[in-house]
Order: structure tokens, then C-alpha cells, then sequence
């Protein structure tokens, strides 16, 4: 069987046995205590791969993101090699931030006292020199991180020794072979958008479909709607998946000749554990890697990337992007909408616990078994 055809159950269907009839929702004070924020950053974000972003948004030498590892900030750079490497943001002498937004630099200059790094981290200059001793700053660095690509995806890890990315989504992968993720072209990122909302929150809001027919009326609704969607295999430990299926008067046209019947219709929506968020569809690929700040805020960095076989074949490929990135940017705007005002519920502080669809919001419990898994709360 192939991959694709894993993805059968449909919601006119009897509910499927690996999904329970009665699940329980988080209740608010996961939202809004900011005790449970701090140890959630402490045993997930400290020990767990995160998800950064696109690996094609810094594709030279010298271009580099800046991103935070929980509240640790860090600096992702392309490398004289074309490798990715991953340091700390900070200056060694005084501890100030280094590098902020993202941009091309030739090497790293701290603001402060003209401190200045190779674009690996070494230190090569130090301002009045004869203040410090020699063996003092000889042989200084930036603290580096583990850092991993897959499916054309940054991970970073404060931890150096988990199991790399490529083998923990290998079903992922899978499913997802035909669409050549790791090829898609990033033509649109949005770095800095704060949302007023627990990052749990964010997540659960993109990895069900049980509100897109009601939330989405301006912008993928009417194409992707509830009713459509198709279910595969769930309990993976490290990852999410289900598709909000296109309906038959909005099929888009297809231009990628490796995906079979089922996958030029699907729209994957994938959870990445704990903060990556991925819907995959023939022509382009919707991305958001969640970066919280505080117990009611996050930031939600988040791209639209399309597919070279489109690109490349398409009378008119830029306006098909910005069409598309139109469309995502309503979109996104109707779930900031929600996410914010189901924080604002939240704030109740009821001890009382919400309910979830089975199956549709089943994605929800998964990330929850997840974060429980690590957190123990």
C-alpha cells in the first residue's frame, strides 16, 4: 500500500478504532498559569529538537536568522561550506545580543564594545586588546547548538545527542516524499508576528480542521471544509498528520508528475512536536514555527514556499504567488482572531475541562500526550 493510501477514513465513516469516542481539552489554567510556561520551556523547548524555519530563507554564506530556543536566543547562519550552524546570541564579553531580525553579514559585530566573530562563532577582533590577557580570550567562540535539516526544515537542540531529525520523521517523510519538500521555493516569510496567546493554543488552532468551514469563510473554507477531511494513521510520538482535503469544484491544477491520485487533492496539515506546524499541498506549502515568550504571547514566525515543478510550469508563477500568499495572510489573520479570543476565555480560570471531536480535533490530544510526555503536566 502506498503511503497516500494510509489516508482512508473519512468522517462519514464509524469512528475508528484507534481513535477514543471521549477526550478531554487541556483545562485553562494550561493557558494562562506562567509556572507552567516556565517548566514547559525547561523540559521541552531545553530537550527537545525545534523547529526554526526554512533552510532556503538564508541561502548564502552570511545570511542568517535570528530565533529563540525557548527564551534562549540564538543565531542560525548559512556558513562558508553552505552548512547551517547554530550559536548562542550573545557577546562573550558582556552578554549583549548580537544579531537581531535576520539579513547578510560577513561576520558578527557586537553593537556594544566592537567585539567581532567569524561567521562560525570564533572570536577574531577585540578593541584594545592589552586590557585582557592572552590566554584569556584565545581560543573564544560562540556557544554552539545542534542543528539538523530535513524535509528543507531547520531543527535546532540545546541537547547534542538526540536522535537525528531525518530518523525521528522518517513516516513522516514518507507520506510526504512526492511533494520534494526539501525543493519548494521560499518566496514569503513573516519573521516577527506577535500573537496575544499561549503557544499551546496556536498549535491546537492549526493542527485540527474542525473549525476551517467556520472560521476560514474568507479564505480556505470554501475549498478545504470540515466535511472533507481524510484521516491516516495516528500515536506517533513526534508528529501530527491528516488532510484537509480539497473538494471537487476547487482541485487545483497540478504540475508535480510524481504525486499520485489521492496526494493531487490532499492538503496535509502536520503538527511537528513541539512548536513546527506544516500544511503541505501540490502547489505550496503553508509553514509556522511557534516561538513563546511569555505565558500569553508568542511569536509566530510563518512562510508561504511553492513547489519548483509549479514555478517552473506555470504561465503566470508570480501571480499564482501572490494570489496565494493573499490568501494565506487572510487566513492566518482569521486564526489570530480566534486563537486571541480563546485566550481571553482562558483567562476565566475555570477548573472545569473542555471537551474534544472525535475524530477531528484527535490531533489535539496528541500533541497534549506529547507535551505531557516531556513536561509531566
Amino acid at each position: 500500500m502506498s503511503h497516500s493510501k494510509q489516508f482512508k477514513y473519512t468522517l462519514d465513516q464509524p469512528l475508528a478504532p484507534n481513535i477514543p469516542g471521549r477526550m478531554l481539552a487541556r483545562k485553562q489554567q494550561s493557558f494562562t498559569d506562567p509556572h507552567i510556561f516556565d517548566h514547559e520551556m525547561a523540559s521541552i523547548f531545553d530537550h527537545d529538537w525545534v523547529m526554526v524555519g526554512r533552510s532556503g530563507s538564508i541561502p548564502n554564506p552570511g545570511d542568517y536568522v535570528t530565533a529563540f530556543l525557548g527564551q534562549r536566543p540564538i543565531i542560525v547562519m548559512r556558513q562558508q561550506d553552505g552548512s547551517i550552524r547554530t550559536m548562542a546570541n550573545y557577546c562573550l564579553h558582556r552578554y549583549v545580543k548580537l544579531l537581531e531580525g535576520c539579513g547578510s553579514t560577513k561576520s558578527i559585530v557586537c553593537p556594544y564594545h566592537c567585539w567581532a566573530y567569524k561567521l562560525d562563532g570564533e572570536l577574531m577582533g577585540v578593541p584594545e586588546r592589552e586590557g585582557f590577557r592572552p590566554d584569556d580570550i584565545e581560543g573564544m567562540a560562540l556557544e554552539t547548538l545542534a542543528t539538523d535539516e530535513y524535509l528543507g526544515y531547520v531543527f535546532v537542540a540545546l541537547k547534542k545527542d538526540l536522535q537525528p531529525v531525518s530518523e525521528r520523521l522518517h513516516p513522516l517523510g514518507l507520506v510526504l516524499k512526492n511533494f520534494e519538500l526539501d525543493g519548494y521555493e521560499d518566496r514569503h516569510v513573516v519573521h516577527e508576528e506577535q500573537w496575544n496567546a499561549n503557544w499551546k493554543l496556536i498549535y491546537h488552532n492549526f493542527i485540527e480542521s474542525y473549525h476551517t468551514t467556520y472560521t476560514h469563510t474568507k479564505s480556505i473554507g470554501p475549498a478545504n471544509p470540515t466535511k472533507a477531511v481524510e484521516y491516516g494513521p495516528t500515536g506517533d510520538p513526534n508528529f501530527t498528520i491528516h488532510s484537509n482535503s480539497y473538494i471537487r469544484d476547487h482541485l487545483p491544477d497540478i504540475y508535480n508528475p510524481h504525486l499520485d491520485e489521492d496526494e493531487r487533492k490532499r492538503f496535509y496539515v502536520t503538527g511537528v512536536f513541539p512548536n513546527g506546524l506544516v500544511a503541505v499541498e501540490p502547489n505550496f506549502v503553508w509553514w509556522m514555527a511557534l516561538e513563546p515568550k511569555s505565558v500569553n504571547q508568542t511569536n509566530a514566525r510563518w512562510g508561504v514556499s511553492f513547489s519548483h515543478h509549479g514555478m517552473e510550469a506555470m504561465a503566470e508563477p508570480e501571480k499564482f504567488v501572490e494570489e496565494i500568499v493573499n490568501v494565506i495572510k487572510i487566513a492566518t489573520t482569521e486564526d489570530k482572531a480566534m486563537v486571541e479570543r480563546m485566550q481571553a476565555g482562558a483567562n476565566f480560570g475555570s477548573q472545569k475541562a473542555g471537551l474534544l471531536h472525535a475524530p477531528l480535533e484527535v490531533h489535539i490530544k496528541e500533541f497534549d500526550d506529547y507535551v505531557m510526555r516531556l513536561s509531566g503536566s
